[in-house]
């Protein structure tokens, strides 16, 4: 983890924000991004992040769910994972989650703060258009 300083010897005594030290405002950017989301109970969900809020409350999609390394045996035969369309995971429950090797994760924050950037230019500028 890297350390984030202040400058205590001048007036500039910012803190920095909730938003500027926790993951969970900057998990909106990567919607879309595949994912391995590991929780406090031993499940681990792999899919698609599809939405994702500033409690860390994460909904992922197309997603398989591999229990506690347990088989679960059904009349067709064992079952070792489930496969979900839409995953709901409580933010509290989460203990890892984990990006693909692939994934540019300066470049997609980056990419979605210059979304919003423009997007908020663009509100205020008062070119939103009207819907029908």
């Amino acid at each position: 983890m890297s350390k984030q300083t202040t400058n205590t010897s001048s007036n500039n005594n910012t803190k920095p924000s909730s938003t500027d030290t926790s993951l969970a405002p900057l998990l909106r950017h990567f919607v879309g991004i595949s994912l391995i989301v590991e929780t406090k109970q031993g499940r681990t969900f792999r899919g698609t992040l599809r939405e994702a809020d500033a409690y860390m409350n994460l909904v992922l999609s197309r997603t398989t769910n591999k229990g506690n390394q347990t088989a679960i045996s059904t009349a067709e035969g064992l079952l070792s994972s489930e496969e979900f369309d839409l995953v709901h995971i409580r933010g509290p429950s989460i203990r890892y989650i984990v990006f693909g090797a692939n994934v540019d994760i300066t470049g997609v924050i980056k990419a979605g703060r210059d979304r919003e950037r423009a997007a908020s230019d663009k509100y205020r500028r008062g070119v939103r258009k009207a819907r029908k």
